[in-house]
């Protein structure tokens, strides 16, 4: 299946039109930023609001370096996910030292202090004007040339995540997910995990920005807003948080309906939030974890008993 799969998206250039090209890239991305941010909801129950706190370190690097420095591309590039990693090292380092609501309001609350500076520091970020003409390296600027760039070093981080979370690493975040308290009393450090995996998380948000900030050409203060943090998290609900492919199906599922939807009708909030509600008490557990035989089994059931 992986393999059909690889192949499709790797011959997808060839077959369809440049905007199913870009619109692929876009889902792309947004499925990596959407698998960073799993790390800490799925696996570790850590429901985080500012995750684009992340993603905007990365692009704004990317952005900064290039623009005001003159940095190259790769250097650049490799830079924005450790910035981004550092500034989830600080905000985490408050962040998980509170629970429940308490953690979701102070992931908000760094996300909007980011937002704030980005937008009103215009020395240095350029404000709401952003920082503008932001390139790929020219070696891969042709839109499909950055395509199997963006295929590439997503497909990485997707390998470099997946190893992670069948890792015994990834299997004492969900022990601290299912519940904290025993995990703590068997020796596990838990605040020590939590800081790790925020941090992790930030790191592949990083890598999510940079490549959207080349993918765009741009970079501006939205990257850093609420709503900004909600794409993900809508992701990975649509998809199903305790399946590491589910960020995937569902960042698909968001992209697609977000594109169909904006042609018709200017009032594509309502309808795609509509939606997505009706996906939500549909599916449950995601389009992931959905059983068609499970359903039809239980239906069947039902029958028999009355």
């Amino acid at each position: 299946m992986l393999t059909l799969l690889g192949g499709a998206l790797l011959a997808l250039p060839f077959v369809l039109p440049l905007f199913y090209v870009l619109l692929s890239m876009e889902i792309i991305i947004l499925s990596l930023f959407s698998l960073s941010l799993n790390l800490l909801v799925g696996y570790t129950g850590m429901v985080s609001f500012g995750h684009a706190a992340y993603f905007a370190l990365g692009a704004y690097t990317v952005g900064l370096l290039v623009k005001e420095v003159g940095v190259a591309m790769p250097w650049a590039f490799l830079a924005a996910p450790v910035v981004a990693a550092l500034g989830a090292a600080v905000f985490g380092f408050f962040c998980v030292r509170r629970t429940h609501a308490y953690f979701v309001m102070l992931t908000l609350a760094f996300s909007q202090i980011l937002w704030a500076i980005t937008h009103k520091w215009y020395g240095l970020t350029g404000g709401d004007n952003g920082i503008i003409g932001i390139w790929p390296a020219r070696w891969i600027a042709a839109p499909e040339h950055y395509y199997y760039f963006v295929l590439a070093v997503a497909g990485a981080c997707t390998l470099v995540l997946w190893r992670l979370v069948e890792s015994p690493f990834g299997y004492t975040l969900q022990a601290i997910r299912e519940n904290p308290q025993r995990a703590e009393f068997i020796g596990v450090p838990v605040r020590r995990y939590q800081f790790i995996v925020f941090v992790i998380a930030g790191f592949f948000a990083g890598v999510a920005g940079a490549l959207f900030a080349y993918f765009n050409g741009s970079v501006f203060p939205e990257f850093a807003f609420w709503i900004k943090s909600a794409e993900p998290l809508v992701a990975v609900i649509i998809g199903g948080t305790y399946y590491f492919w589910g960020p995937v199906a569902g960042s698909v599922v968001f992209k697609l309906l977000d594109t169909l939807i904006t042609r018709y009708t200017e009032h594509w909030q309502i309808v795609l939030g509509a939606l997505i509600l009706l996906i939500v008490l549909v599916f449950p557990t995601g389009v992931t974890g959905f059983d068609l035989q499970k359903v039809w089994w239980r239906r069947r059931w039902n029958r028999s008993r009355s």
